[in-house]
């Protein structure tokens, strides 16, 4: 029979390693940030830094919320630094052919990571 001192500890080391798992998991992508970002490059136009773009993302989508969305969207800064650092990360080619429209947007910027 296990005594009380040591299912306590087994308890506590249980809960450390969930909570570090919880706090250092991987962000996984999310592919309605990559569509927002899509409407930002081919509708509104390439922001000049990360913040213009984050502001940016974060207009589409509350636009979206208040016009259509039937499931509403919170703006999620590590999920919008996710698809801002996959756009940085383009080639300069694949960024012109992001720019003819967003169905080619699409195609090009959603990661494997993200599709579902």
């Amino acid at each position: 029979m296990i005594n009380t001192r040591t299912l306590s500890t087994l308890i506590l080391v249980i809960a450390v390693a969930v909570a570090l798992y919880v706090n250092f998991r991987p962000h996984k992508p999310d592919p309605h940030y990559y569509a927002a970002a899509c409407v930002v490059i081919n509708d509104i136009g390439v922001p000049p830094g990360p913040d213009a773009f984050r502001e940016k993302l974060n207009e589409v989508i509350a636009n979206e919320n208040s016009s259509y969305a039937v499931n509403k969207v919170e703006f999620d800064v590590a999920s919008a630094n996710d698809a801002i650092t996959h756009y940085q990360k383009m080639r300069a080619a694949q960024k012109r052919e992001m720019q003819q429209g967003v169905d080619r947007c699409l195609n090009v910027f959603i990661p494997d990571g993200a599709k579902k």
